[in-house]
């Protein structure tokens, strides 16, 4: 019971505002690269950033990561995959950078008309503006999830949280043009984290004990239920203010600049694009090892984060690699 509560309490919470978070710092640079770079090189400079690197991912790393999960696997399977077009949802974990080039793409026909007009974007984070983003991510959500429900994709698109990534993103974009992130100060930061983790929590622990959740049935995966609309409700919640909470947090206590950090931050995204084989790899090594599994995540844990960052950190040694995994 605590293994099952641990993974699903850690895995709900990141899951409800990590990505998230995520489309939100992307649209804020989104924007300032339009404005800095113009339609065209923005468009060209989108295709090379993302593209490349998710094509790499497609046809070079997922199959690598496939067969170290599964070994009996053969180039048939390879083939199969090219000549059936399944490869298009052999995005792993890349399914951010293909979501976030098509976001992208869209808001660039938006910005043809938004940045010829007179129209001048006022929003600041009220607590009626916050509950209203809240809100409409929450209705959204749950009508999404009557026909994706969480756990479904569409070529590895999981449209179910999409609500919340569209909506983040903008907020994103909306940031920088009005400079909103200003606007939170340290102790509004504090205040939304107490209010995400002083109700997000025993909220989590309501729905998930009296859903049906504990007993397998899955409410709150999608559908015409209550405990859907309360999960959808409660995610949304926790997204938007405990996102809220990070940017006036680390804005004042973070926002700070060493050699250690800028090792980490020139490798990261080398990390995000070869964490898949590397953390399969080293489970697949560890199997058969038995023991409690919060202390095999553990271990797993502190193995495959610095192998990670290692292998990220070899791979961009390699001239040309260097610029497409930066």
């Amino acid at each position: 019971m605590f293994s099952t509560l641990f993974f699903a309490f850690y895995l709900t919470f990141t899951q409800a505002y990590f990505m998230s978070l995520l489309f939100m710092v992307s649209g804020y640079f989104t924007q300032r690269s339009l404005e800095k770079k113009g339609i065209t090189r923005f468009v060209s400079g989108r295709l090379k950033r993302l593209g490349i690197p998710l094509l790499i991912y497609i046809f070079l790393i997922h199959p690598v990561a496939v067969k170290l999960a599964y070994p009996e696997v053969d180039i048939n399977w390879y083939l199969n995959g090219i000549t059936r077009f399944d490869f298009i949802s052999w995005t792993g974990p890349l399914w951010f950078v293909e979501a976030l080039l098509i976001f992208s793409l869209i808001y660039v026909f938006i910005y043809k008309f938004i940045s010829n007009s007179s129209l001048k974007i006022k929003f600041k984070f009220s607590i009626y503006n916050v509950v209203l983003l809240i809100l409409t991510i929450t209705v959204i959500a749950f009508l999404a999830r009557l026909f994706y429900p969480i756990g479904t994709n569409f070529y590895n698109l999981q449209f179910g949280f999409f609500s919340a990534y569209i909506f983040m993103f903008a907020t994103g974009i909306i940031a920088y043009k009005t400079n909103l992130f200003d606007q939170i100060s340290l102790k509004a930061g504090i205040r939304w984290l107490i209010l995400s983790l002083g109700l997000g929590i025993p909220a989590w622990f309501f729905i998930i004990f009296f859903g049906g959740t504990l007993e397998g049935n899955m409410l709150i995966e999608g559908g015409m239920n209550w405990p859907a609309f309360f999960y959808a409700l409660w995610e949304s919640f926790f997204c938007v203010t405990f996102i809220l909470a990070l940017v006036g947090i680390f804005k004042y206590k973070v926002n700070i600049s060493s050699k250690f950090q800028k090792l980490l931050s020139d490798n990261a995204f080398g990390v995000f694009v070869f964490h898949a084989p590397v953390l399969i790899g080293i489970s697949m090594i560890l199997k058969e090892i038995e023991i409690y599994p919060v202390l095999k995540f553990l271990l797993v844990f502190a193995i495959a984060v610095p192998a990670t960052f290692f292998v990220a950190w070899l791979v961009r040694k390699i001239g040309f690699l260097r610029k497409i995994f930066s």
